[in-house]
């Protein structure tokens, strides 16, 4: 266990100009071979010599250095607070080297070209303050804080025995090993050697004689893995991308899935059918800020599988010394765990902007909530909650205690110019996502001029979940919109039967279905509305009729692979209008139905007329999402069941498919 204070990190903080920083910087890194120079843009480094053989890259290239480690890197903050690339940066260094970060002169009260990316149209950045950067300053100055402005006397970067696997790595591989039939998922921080034990995993399980392959959604994700496989193998690594391996026919005995927060959970419960044994790897939180929701999202897809699966955890740091004082200062600025028994003195159900500085515990707790909840939070997020002054938090407790958090985004009120030209699809203005998507993919004309809350993330704890409390969070931001004479209450997510569902019991009515799937989450994005104001409630009706009626038309098309059961929970909601949009059963249709459920009339004969049937008690809202034998019709009558899907279904096979279809037709035929 490494232990001695040399191995920590050494951290400086510079408020020197750019030529000085970069001067001291030269001079440490003499001898060095593995430094890296990060900046908003390209620095001046053409007057320092030895910088000139640097790594010089800007934000936007970040992700390509994940793999790789740094005995000392430059990060120049000075144009603007980049918190991705701090946390991104911070796990590439290796203990004792030395990270500098470079904030210049007045650097709290300089623009912030950064700030741009978190403000809706039509602010800039030298128009707001940021209040974050303040926060951000307090905790580089606080006691706990790794950074001085002090320069340390030397740099001696720690270089670990890389050839040697560490007790827990090896305990980690017997143990997957000794399950050949069972789901692993390995949740670790990031430094602890996660990518060198799966590499070691892979090949142990081929010299016992076991087919392998490793998936990631970037290949940039695989370098140390790649690169200690290599140094085991005469034989390349036996990688195949996400969408390969799932396309192909084959079956292996262990299939590791590295970085797989980055990978849509659909995708990843197909390949639990790819192997014997498949290892769920991820990094617990860190600069991705979604392991954590990752491990709750997907162990309850588990669950809910009946998919038994073992959890394994890294904990001994291998790039730096245990108990390192930057891993801990960057956890409590961006990665504290919500503590569900922390009484909080100040209790405000709303906050915004700078009244969070008189709250510090407070947004690390909703940040924390927020995290655990969803897959795509950042720990950019945390600087957004903060700077963006269209942007309300709702707050609800128990007992003095943090229980629920919702972010609110104000939109709309476009000026009729910038309207049109989203409409034509000119102009994409930061923020107001909702309005611009009826512009851009509804065609509605009018949907610019209208007031909107978004309630972009809600979020209760864990223990209060199911009491009703994201009920009374919506009710809460319900009332606080009238007073501010909003026109409408809006939401957008990733739409699954049970969030549909808690939308629908808080009377929001489908407006929008995205068209693609979401890349992280892979599902479609759903938009919802709910009218305030009395001038919103007729084209609340006419949009949301619209969308009914022209949904119901894509459905046959097959445009939207949407499962029965979500298609049926979203026509709960449809507004279809009084006169039936979908022409009733003609005489002959009727009689060829009855003919198929009844007689032996051929299944094929009939598909346009089950599928006539099928979109009319979906307009009458007559299929529900709790009876399977509404489902079984509903996914028949689109495709979305064949009698290839006789045994998944739970029948005994094709005949058995087919009986209970014919008598779910022919009990709405009589009804």
């Amino acid at each position: 266990m490494f232990t001695h204070p040399t191995l920590h990190r050494q951290c400086v903080v510079s408020y020197s100009s750019i030529e000085d920083t970069l001067s001291r910087f030269t001079q440490h890194c003499s001898g060095l071979e593995h430094c890296l120079l990060v900046s908003h843009s390209l620095l001046p480094i053409d007057d320092f010599t030895p910088l000139s053989s640097f790594k010089q890259v800007n934000f936007n290239g970040l992700q390509r250095y994940l793999g790789n480690s740094y005995e000392a890197i430059f990060l120049d903050l000075s144009d603007g607070l980049h918190l991705a690339a701090l946390s991104i940066l911070a796990g590439t260094l290796r203990g004792g080297g030395l990270l500098v970060l470079h904030l210049g002169r007045q650097w709290r009260t300089r623009e912030d070209l950064e700030l741009a990316r978190y403000l809706p149209w039509p602010l800039e950045s030298h128009q707001v303050k940021s209040t974050y950067k303040h926060i951000f300053e307090q905790a580089i100055h606080s006691p706990k804080s790794p950074f001085k402005e002090s320069w340390p006397d030397n740099i001696t970067p720690y270089v670990p025995a890389l050839n040697e696997l560490t007790e827990q790595q090896q305990t980690l591989i017997d143990r997957i090993l000794s399950k050949p039939a069972s789901a692993h998922i390995l949740l670790a921080a990031r430094g602890r050697g996660k990518s060198f034990a799966l590499a070691e995993l892979i090949y142990q399980a081929e010299q016992q004689g076991q087919t392998c392959v490793c998936s990631a959604s970037s290949p940039h994700n695989l370098s140390v893995l790649t690169q200690r496989y290599n140094e085991l193998s005469e034989t390349p690594l036996p990688f195949l991308a996400p969408d390969a391996l799932l396309d192909n026919e084959l079956t292996y005995d262990v299939l590791v899935i590295d970085e797989a927060a980055s990978i849509p959970l659909p995708m990843l419960s197909r390949m639990l059918r790819k192997a014997r044994c498949v290892v769920f790897s991820s990094t617990d939180y860190g600069y991705e800020g979604s392991g954590r929701g990752f491990g709750i999202r997907f162990r309850k897809q588990l669950k809910q599988a009946k998919q038994t699966c073992y959890e394994h955890n890294l904990s001994q740091p291998l790039r730096w010394g245990e108990n390192d004082p930057l891993e801990h200062w960057l956890d409590q600025l961006l990665f504290q765990e919500y503590q569900p028994n922390l009484n909080l003195e100040h209790l405000p159900t709303v906050v915004t902007g700078a009244q969070w500085l008189q709250q510090p515990h407070l947004l690390d707790q909703a940040f924390s909530l927020l995290v655990s909840a969803h897959y795509q939070t950042s720990p950019e997020n945390k600087r957004w909650l903060v700077d963006d002054p269209s942007v309300l938090t709702f707050l609800i407790y128990q007992q003095r205690q943090l229980v629920g958090v919702a972010i609110v985004s104000e939109e709309g009120s476009l000026p009729d110019d910038l309207a049109h030209q989203v409409m034509e699809g000119r102009r994409r203005p930061r923020g107001h996502l909702l309005p611009q998507s009826l512009l851009a993919h509804e065609g509605i004309a009018e949907a610019g001029q209208y007031r909107y809350w978004r309630i972009s993330r809600i979020a209760i704890a864990p223990a209060f979940q199911r009491q009703g409390l994201g009920c009374q969070l919506i009710e809460s931001i319900y009332q606080a919109a009238l007073s501010q004479e909003i026109d409408f209450l809006c939401t957008s997510f990733a739409a699954t039967p049970e969030v549909v569902s808690f939308w629908q019991r808080n009377d929001f009515k489908v407006v929008r279905l995205g068209s693609a799937k979401d890349q992280a989450s892979g599902t479609y994005s759903l938009m919802m509305l709910r009218p305030l104001s009395k001038i919103a409630q007729p084209p609340h009706h006419l949009w949301c009729q619209q969308f009914s009626q022209c949904w119901l038309n894509s459905l046959p098309l097959g445009l939207q692979d949407l499962t029965p059961i979500l298609i049926s929970t979203i026509a709960a909601s449809c507004i279809m209008g009084e006169k039936p949009h979908i022409p009733l059963l003609t005489d002959k249709e009727v009689s060829d139905l009855t003919y198929f459920s009844e007689h032996h009339r051929p299944y094929d004969s009939v598909r346009s007329q089950l599928l006539r049937l099928t979109l009319n008690l979906l307009e009458q809202k007559k299929l529900h999402p709790n009876n399977p034998k509404h489902l079984l019709l509903l996914g028949c009558a689109l495709n979305l069941f064949t009698e290839k899907d006789a045994h998944d279904l739970g029948f005994s096979g094709k005949k058995d498919l087919f009986k209970s279809l014919k008598a779910t037709v022919i009990s709405f035929l009589s009804a």
